[in-house]
């Protein structure tokens, strides 16, 4: 039997067209655009393939220059038809909707917002019943008006930075998925989706729309920002989603009081909410809340066995006069959670004045894992300060990390809360609580830097009167331990030591 050598043999072209279409869908739209001409039967696969792209980038230079409705008209050109009408591009919809397209997405506006001109909609797009997904981005109705759609097969819409809409009315029954995003001018949405999954909707810094999704008893996820929602609406109308886990609220004006009570709530995300004053949420499957912005003047309930906590704090510098008394009021409120991690761009901003702490009860007794989320102190002393005052935050942390852009350097602690501590030291003599110098054991390094690592054994050394060691371990050992061997540097107050399996070296 003959047969080919194996450089002679084209598996790709064997392959079904199905596949090829795949394949080709998969990449850029100039390389998929060559890999046609390579052979016909790459050629037939690209004339029948799925997926039609438009894209006026791909026009290398005639339109790159020129921005907003010169750059449409230009691509409208490019398509076919004159300036006014942009009937090139209605053409290649119309094509696309006669052929019972599944997935349209237009988009005229692109990742550079500045080069965005609105273009006028088909209003045959919005009526075609062989759609499951459509995405548009930066459309408009002329004139504006209240738009009333009715999908019968579509199962997921987006809509962003499109204008002309003033109410939206959206019915259909197999509807999963909806964001809405920088909808100009858009006053109110009705959403009427029985089996809706997901709904997201965004609008402007000035935004008054009302939103309406009370019908839509499947959710699961809802996302909220700068829309007109108010306490009463979250109290008595979040209960009723007894499929809802994610629940996102964002720069929602009308919020004061915010109670909400769910069942099967996993995640809540609060942020930017500048008139809140209360936070009140009953859950027992809470696993995470996550808050962004201004101290709270008053207090944060969570109702929840165990949950991570993560709190962004806007900071102003200089620091107002009663800051800390805020910042130590607050941070109580997340006393029992299971890990807090806290992002502050002023790190100063979480060292409370040693003169005032001998007077205060530490805000997070029973907190075990601390992470903070910033830059790490450039100086030494602040480093210190730093970690001695979010040791006081909380005496008995068994995890203390620092997260700065990829980096994450962590202190481990143990403890020896058995033996007498009343006679110790005087520090916090008249407190019921004792501060961590008096029971430390052990304090492992993790990733610090030599000069770091240096400076907190000091540290650890002149204020824990029960430390025996302080070890060090760093992720440049994994090629030691990939080889058989383990490293680790145990300091003991004055002098330190090497071990190494297999032997040990005493210094």
């Amino acid at each position: 039997m003959n047969k080919k050598p194996i450089q002679d043999v084209d598996l790709i072209s064997e392959l079904p067209d199905p596949i090829i279409q795949h394949i080709m869908s998969s990449l850029p739209y100039k390389d998929a655009a060559r890999m046609s001409i390579l052979s016909k039967r790459f050629a037939s696969a690209w004339t029948s393939s799925p997926t039609i792209i438009f894209d006026e980038t791909l026009n290398m230079g005639s339109c790159l220059e020129l921005t907003g409705k010169q750059r449409l008209n230009s691509f409208s050109e490019l398509c076919g038809s004159d300036q006014q009408s942009n009937g090139g591009i209605e053409n290649a919809i119309s094509y696309a909707i006669e052929n019972n397209v599944k997935e349209l997405e237009l988009d005229v506006v692109g990742k550079r917002s500045k080069l965005m001109a609105h273009y006028s909609l088909p209003m045959k797009v919005l009526s075609a019943h062989s759609i499951i997904v459509l995405s548009l981005k930066g459309f408009m109705l002329e004139p504006p008006q209240n738009l009333a759609l009715d999908f019968p097969s579509i199962k997921e819409l987006r809509l962003e930075k499109c204008k002309g809409m003033q109410k939206l009315s959206v019915s259909s029954q197999s509807l999963k998925i909806v964001v809405l995003e920088f909808c100009q001018g858009l006053e109110k949405v009705e959403i009427d989706a029985p089996n809706l999954e997901s709904f997201s909707f965004g609008g402007g810094a000035n935004s008054s729309c009302s939103v309406d999704v009370t019908a839509c008893m499947s959710l699961e996820y809802l996302s909220l920002k700068n829309a007109e929602i108010t306490d009463e609406w979250i109290k008595h109308e979040i209960p009723k989603f007894i499929r809802l886990e994610v629940f996102k609220v964002g720069r929602c004006r009308l919020l004061k009081n915010f109670h909400v009570s769910n069942a099967n709530l996993k995640t809540l995300e609060i942020s930017d909410c500048s008139n809140l004053q209360k936070i009140e949420i009953y859950s027992r499957s809470l696993n995470t809340f996550v808050y962004g912005g201004q101290l709270m003047p008053s207090r944060v309930f969570i109702y929840s066995p165990s949950f991570h906590a993560k709190v962004s704090l806007s900071v102003d510098d200089p620091l107002p006069h009663d800051w800390f008394s805020s910042l130590r009021d607050f941070l109580s409120c997340f006393d029992h959670c299971k890990e807090l991690e806290i992002a502050c761009s002023i790190e100063m901003a979480l060292i409370f004045p040693i003169d005032s702490r001998d007077s205060l009860l530490p805000p997070l007794y029973d907190l075990k894992y601390l992470k903070v989320v910033g830059k790490f102190p450039a100086k030494s002393e602040d480093l210190v300060d730093l970690v001695d005052g979010l040791l006081w935050f909380s005496h008995c942390l068994t995890v203390l990390s620092f997260v700065s852009g990829n980096k994450e350097k962590s202190l481990k602690f143990e403890y020896d809360i058995a033996v007498a501590i009343d006679e110790d030291l005087q520090c916090c003599y008249s407190m019921p609580i004792k501060c961590w110098r008096h029971s430390l054991k052990k304090v492992t390094v993790e990733n610090f830097d030599d000069r770091e690592n240096t400076i907190l054994q000091r540290f650890f050394s002149q204020k824990a009167i029960r430390l025996e060691a302080i070890s060090r371990e760093d992720n440049g050992s994994a090629d030691a331990f990939s080889r058989g061997r383990s490293f680790s540097r145990l300091w003991f107050c004055d002098h330190w030591e090497y071990r190494r399996s297999g032997g040990c070296y005493h210094g």
